[in-house]
């Protein structure tokens, strides 16, 4: 909806008015305010919104962190990081209250602020930024956004700052109303990250205007503290479409001399949302307060004691998890397991999980089995993850079963698939529907022209028809529930093989072939697997044109 409001880097008009006060002493004689933090330095900020939503209260606290990268002249470049945590209260006139069916807070032409998807300044998230020392906003990489029209959390104790040295002053801004090229306190692209508006509808752009003005005046100057009154408003005309939003705000704004950094704010705002014959008003307070140097200190202290003790926890469990079972635990562990008692079963199972051992007791293995095929469902999944923990080759098998599972994407086997390899209906396999990626599927029919139609896999049911040259063989250590019991039949008669040196051969029958291989059945009923490559130059030819000949038949029946 509004792209460019409060804009500093994009404004269609920027007036800036100043005028001298006599009676009120100046901050510094001489010396206008300006932002100049000492390079590599640090601060932070602590933040309080509350907005009045009639029968609730809903409220965004937290710390935001701020780094100096760089002061290069008239720019500054910081490093933010933090968010605010969002709550609700709902107010004590309104408690164990049921709202009527369809209650909400704004009238039904009015969208709700929580439409849209989470706001990136009430997640912690980091944003690079590049300021004017008067607080122009040269460059924002990734936005921390907040609901209201309050604007990227990041950007906003950065208020602008005047040319010379005033004792008030006034900022007006006429803005054109887009979704396009902004670099202000709202971040590029209108309310959010990809142009959604306050309320939560990203519409089409439309050419509309708002007013903003934001004024200053000297209250006092106590010691390096600069305190001054500010006013704000923004007013957008009703048109008859879409919503009008108004807003207007007092409280006041510290500077801090010493730093040249904001200090705080004391603020409250009202904001109107208009549709119509609708009208919605909002009170909002805001405070924020610059943390002292030993108040950063003991935060950070306290963030490093937490993550010591973190690693510390996990540098234990990590030591109880790789030492094996004593003689004794052992004999506990197998006479649980073998019991038969469900509950002390589960418990046993589930301690065992804990371990990490890089040889597994192979008794314990023995005694879990049993257990993967219990009927009790619980049982039967503990049995399973503690078997994941005990049985290397059970894990990586589960874990391909969970792969081709799903409906995600796979690694591709480099098992290829041609008119000569063997499919049965059932069979797992992957394809390759689009781009470069695999996707498990199952087979459900072969075709006569070649083609195979599959499902893929995950729960959706989608079936497509593939060419073989876009199949893939699973892994030969997945298992393959509906691969048929009947033996293989020779795919040609029996013929003499040869490598490709001339040195080697044998009389076999081709049975088929498995991605680059074939497999061969010998006269003494042995099956043996050959790479193609490792072939003589009449074997590969003979494959060529077997391969020939299958895809020139043709199904009689079919018109």
């Amino acid at each position: 909806m509004i792209d460019s409001l409060r804009s500093r880097a994009h404004h269609v008009l920027t007036v800036l008015a100043l005028f001298a006060l006599g009676m009120a002493p100046s901050p510094a004689a001489g010396q206008a305010l300006r932002y100049q933090p000492k390079p590599d330095s640090k601060f932070a900020y602590r933040f309080e919104i509350s907005v009045d939503n009639g029968s609730e209260a809903t409220h965004y606290k937290g710390i935001t962190y701020y780094q100096i990268r760089s002061v290069n002249g008239d720019q500054i470049q910081l490093t933010y990081r933090g968010g605010l945590s969002e709550s609700k209260t709902v107010k004590a006139d309104h408690r164990g209250m049921r709202r009527p069916p369809g209650f909400r807070s704004f009238p039904p032409s009015i969208p709700s602020p929580f439409s849209r998807p989470a706001f990136a300044g009430t997640t912690q998230t980091t944003n690079e930024i590049t300021l004017s020392s008067r607080g122009e906003v040269i460059e924002l990489v990734r936005d921390s956004q907040l609901p209201f029209l309050l604007g990227n959390v990041s950007l906003i104790p950065f208020e602008p700052l005047p040319e010379t040295d005033p004792k008030q002053w006034q900022v007006d801004s006429g803005v054109a109303v887009t979704q396009k090229d902004r670099q202000d306190r709202f971040g590029p692209g209108g309310f959010g990250p990809h142009g959604f508006n306050p309320f939560g509808r990203n519409e089409d752009e439309t050419l509309r205007a708002a007013v903003e003005t934001t004024s200053f005046e000297l209250l006092r100057h106590q010691d390096n503290l600069v305190l001054f009154q500010k006013e704000y408003q923004l007013k957008m005309p009703e048109t008859g479409e879409g919503v009008a939003f108004e807003m207007s705000g007092s409280g006041t704004w510290t500077f801090d001399k010493s730093e040249n950094m904001p200090a705080g704010i004391d603020f409250v705002y009202k904001l109107i949302a208009k549709r119509e014959n609708s009208t919605t008003t909002l009170p909002i307070t805001m405070k924020y307060e610059r943390l002292s140097q030993a108040e950063l200190d003991a935060i950070e202290a306290e963030a490093k004691r937490r993550a010591e003790e973190r690693a510390m926890a996990a540098d234990k469990a990590k030591a109880e998890a790789e030492t094996p079972l004593t003689e004794t635990q052992k004999a506990d562990a197998l006479q649980s397991l073998t019991s038969g008692e469900v509950t002390r079963q589960v418990k046993t199972l589930t301690e065992l999980a804990r371990k990490n051992l890089k040889d597994p007791d192979l008794d314990i293995v023995a005694a879990i089995k049993p257990l993967l095929a219990s009927d009790n469902a619980v049982l039967r999944k503990v049995a399973e993850n503690a078997m994941s923990h005990w049985d290397a080759d059970y894990k990586r098998i589960a874990s391909l079963k969970s792969a081709y599972d799903r409906g995600g994407v796979v690694d591709s086997t480099k098992r290829e698939v041609n008119l000569l390899t063997t499919l049965y209906v059932g069979q797992i396999v992957q394809v390759n529907e689009h781009g470069p990626f695999w996707k498990p599927a199952m087979v459900q029919e072969i075709q006569t022209d070649g083609q195979v139609r599959v499902e893929l896999r995950g729960g959706g049911n989608r079936k497509i028809i593939v060419a073989r040259r876009k199949i893939q063989l699973a892994p030969e250590e997945l298992p393959q529930p509906n691969k048929p019991a009947t033996t293989h039949q020779p795919s040609s008669p029996a013929r003499t093989w040869s490598d490709a040196s001339g040195q080697f051969k044998v009389d076999a029958a081709l049975l088929r072939i498995e991605g680059a291989s074939v497999v061969l059945k010998r006269a003494d009923n042995r099956e043996v697997t050959v790479p193609i490559v490792n072939l003589s130059e009449t074997d590969k030819d003979f494959l060529r044109e077997l391969q020939q000949q299958r895809a020139k038949i043709k199904n009689p029946f079919e018109p």
